[in-house]
């Protein structure tokens, strides 16, 4: 039987970043990905900067795919447009993971690619079948239908289904992100236009299933694109993220900014903060492990994604009135565009 200290499930982009914390503090951890390859999830590739007082340069420590900046976006209701003003980075989402993967083995982490955990049994520690690996800690970072959420018996997420695609046929702004927001395009979601490097990353969601097919069928019609890649996003309030000896991280926990499918910054902050705790377990080998540290450590960044979570459900489920949803985003954007520009000034 082989045994480490920490078994994380998940090499997404928050199981990576903990590899990479765990590793620079001589933790001894495997860390195993169901694929053989990165970036497998759907995702717009946009990365916001700044999210509850991190910055993602001080997470990543590289600039290894990172393709732009850009500041502003254009959302676009059905009564006008509204500009944001927001930092975001336009990335190549597979270089991110592979360069957060290399930055983990250069400091000694463990990462084994197509490794799929079927089981999980509970003994004295965890044994993952069919590795056949012990470890005394274990981490789920194995997103939306997470086998460790499962194992500890928590309820399943509630989620939204989204398509990207890439595309060098879009006629907007390249300096500029644009979202539309209209119930003419997707109702209870949104579709989004991200301009990399040499082509656009375009997509759509939505909140509910048959919304989503009846929206991407005329949206697929209207853009060239050679290959529609689907994935899901959870929606739900960020759920316990722990249980006796295991913590939840990323979407697994719903670590994500509801509002926008957003959850690539605050995976990696949740990461951070789960190797911090992780290194206050080693210290005592790994004896008297209390999990329940995680969550308080998390209480500032999870007091964020449930207001978030709440704005979005405001938006789709309460408010119904187009007219009022332009007012209450327009009145949402001027609050965070002055947010955003105080950062940038060094104001707290």
């Amino acid at each position: 039987m082989e045994k480490h200290d920490v078994a994380i499930i998940g090499g997404g982009i928050a199981g990576l970043t903990l590899a990479k914390f765990l590793a620079e503090q001589g933790i001894d951890f495997v860390l195993l990905e169901e694929h053989n390859g990165f970036f497998k999830k759907a995702c717009g590739e946009g990365i916001t900067r700044f999210v509850g007082g991190y910055d993602f340069f001080d997470l990543y420590e590289s600039r290894a795919g990172i393709e732009k900046s850009i500041d502003e976006t254009n959302i676009y209701t059905k009564y006008g447009v509204l500009r944001l003003y927001m930092p975001v980075l336009m990335t190549d989402k597979e270089k991110i993971e592979s360069e957060l993967a290399r930055q983990a083995i250069k400091r000694g982490a463990d990462i084994r690619m197509n490794e799929k955990v079927a089981k999980i049994e509970k003994g004295e520690n965890f044994i993952l079948h069919p590795q056949n690996i012990e470890a005394k800690l274990l981490v789920g970072a194995d997103g939306l239908f997470s086998i460790t959420r499962k194992f500890l018996g928590l309820k399943k997420l509630r989620y939204a289904v989204a398509v990207e695609g890439l595309s060098n046929e879009i006629e907007l702004d390249v300096d500029k992100i644009h979202v539309e927001m209209k119930k003419s395009v997707v109702k209870y979601g949104y579709s989004w236009f991200f301009p990399k490097k040499n082509e656009w990353n375009i997509g759509i969601g939505s909140l509910k299933l048959n919304e989503f097919k009846k929206a991407f069928n005329k949206f697929k019609m209207k853009y060239n694109v050679k290959k529609w890649k689907a994935g899901y996003v959870p929606v739900s309030k960020p759920v316990k993220p722990y249980g006796k000896n295991v913590i939840l991280l990323g979407d697994a926990a719903s670590q994500t900014i509801a509002s926008v499918g957003a959850g690539n910054m605050p995976s990696m902050i949740c990461a951070r903060i789960a190797a911090d705790a992780i290194k206050k377990f080693a210290i005592h080998d790994f004896r008297d492990i209390d999990t329940k540290e995680y969550e308080k450590a998390l209480h500032n960044i999870t007091k964020m994604l449930k207001q978030e979570h709440n704005l979005a459900f405001l938006m789709h489920f309460v408010i119904r009135n187009e007219y009022i949803i332009h007012k209450l985003l327009k009145k949402f954007i001027e609050q965070a565009s002055q947010y955003y520009k105080k950062l940038e000034r060094g104001e707290n």
